[in-house]
Formats: C-alpha cells, sequence, structure tokens
C-alpha cells in the first residue's frame, strides 16, 4: 500500500456529478458541457494523480446552499482516498 494515499472526506459532493466523478466524464452523455468542465476542474485540482471514491448514501443534504460546485442542489458526502 502506499504511504502516500490519504482519504478526504467532502460533505458537499453534487448528487448530478456523483456518476461521473465514478466512472467518469466520457462515459456521462446526459450532462452539459459546463458541468463536466466544472467536474474536470475539481478532479484536475484535488486529485491530479487519480483516487478511487466512496459514497454515503446515508448522509446528504437535500438541498446544499454550498456545493463542493455548481449551483444549490442536493449533495452527498463522499470518501475520495488518492492513489
Amino acid at each position: 500500500m502506499n504511504e502516500n494515499n490519504r482519504t478526504v472526506v467532502w460533505d458537499n459532493i453534487p448528487e448530478w456529478a456523483i456518476f461521473s466523478l465514478e466512472y467518469g466524464i466520457d462515459e456521462e452523455l446526459f450532462l452539459p458541457k459546463e458541468d463536466k468542465e466544472m467536474i474536470t476542474k475539481f478532479i484536475a485540482e484535488n486529485f491530479p494523480n487519480g483516487y478511487t471514491m466512496s459514497v454515503d448514501w446515508d448522509s446528504y443534504k437535500e438541498f446544499d446552499r454550498c456545493p463542493a460546485f455548481g449551483k444549490p442542489c442536493k449533495t452527498y458526502t463522499v470518501n475520495f482516498c488518492n492513489i
């Protein structure tokens, strides 16, 4: 196991972005270009070397005024592990 692995918890990841964060924006067929760009920027700024993630489906905010990116929406807590 790489000793540089570090888990980072974000409690405000937009629900609409979870699929793309897990499977990549190339697999996302329905998000607008602007949303895909926000996801790409988030990954580049926070996890430039890659990550794995797990979603806490029981920990969410029905309406979060300050999501990690994008407009106010439903958000989830997501654990990211740097690789």
